[in-house]
């Protein structure tokens, strides 16, 4: 094996680079993201912001952090689909909480929503034993499945079986945990409640403001007496 001269320049993986600048700190935070990026995401931090919550989110390497860094969110610069990742994650931001909203592909077409929330939980739970932790998944996972249209069941079938394989895992780890299920989202502007079931009922069928969930995100990791349930959140009926 060839070894490089004394005093040459030796290549190096940007990822790593990425990792020694975001990780050499040792912060303490309120919330941990894992998600923040998408829309939903971004709705917790600028939420878990305004209530004054020191938060930080992974991100992945080239992943544009401009609109969480505005909100004034640490951002720590890891792929969740990378188990050593996700532990230097909360080694580097030492969370009360954390929180998953990950899902769908990355480029390669591997689903993050299984394999992906399956390293974060594990590194939640190696980082604090009973840690809160909220995990965000999809109406129709797991026992709701069998209820769920046909033409669903087809649709999204795959992501819904992948969503349910975290919640497994989530529900058999020593984690504070709470699962919530949101059916359809929308971008519209949160009217400022929602509904909470341990089923879908009719109101599971209209769609949810991205908003409005993000709000129950975080009402929930307030609310230990919620630890150890699946609830379905809806939309609240117009008045």
């Amino acid at each position: 094996m060839a070894h490089p001269r004394a005093g040459s320049q030796v290549a190096r993986d940007p990822h790593l680079i990425y990792l020694e600048k975001s990780f050499a700190m040792t912060f303490s935070h309120d919330l941990l993201v894992f998600g923040a990026s998408g829309k939903t995401g971004l709705h917790v931090v600028r939420l878990a912001r305004a209530a004054g919550l020191r938060v930080a989110a992974l991100l992945r390497p080239g992943r544009d952090a401009e609109a969480l860094e505005r909100l004034d969110c640490t951002v720590l610069r890891g792929d969740a689909l990378n188990a050593s990742d996700c532990a230097a994650a909360f080694a580097a931001a030492q969370p009360a909480t954390a929180v998953s909203l990950l899902g769908g592909r990355n480029e390669k077409g591997e689903r993050v929503d299984a394999t992906g929330n399956l390293h974060v939980i594990d590194a939640a739970q190696a980082w604090q034993a009973d840690l809160r932790f909220v995990l965000l998944t999809s109406m129709g996972c797991d026992e709701q499945f069998a209820g769920m249209p046909e033409q669903v069941q087809q649709l999204l079938g795959e992501a819904l079986r992948a969503k349910t394989q975290a919640e497994r895992h989530l529900r058999a780890s020593t984690l504070t945990w709470t699962i919530l299920r949101p059916g359809g989202l929308n971008d519209m502007p949160a009217v400022g409640g929602y509904l909470l079931s341990d089923y879908p009922t009719a109101e599971s069928r209209n769609y949810l403001s991205r908003e409005d969930v993000a709000q129950a995100v975080l009402d929930a990791l307030g609310d230990r007496t919620r630890a150890g349930r699946a609830q379905t959140v809806s939309a609240r009926p117009a008045a």
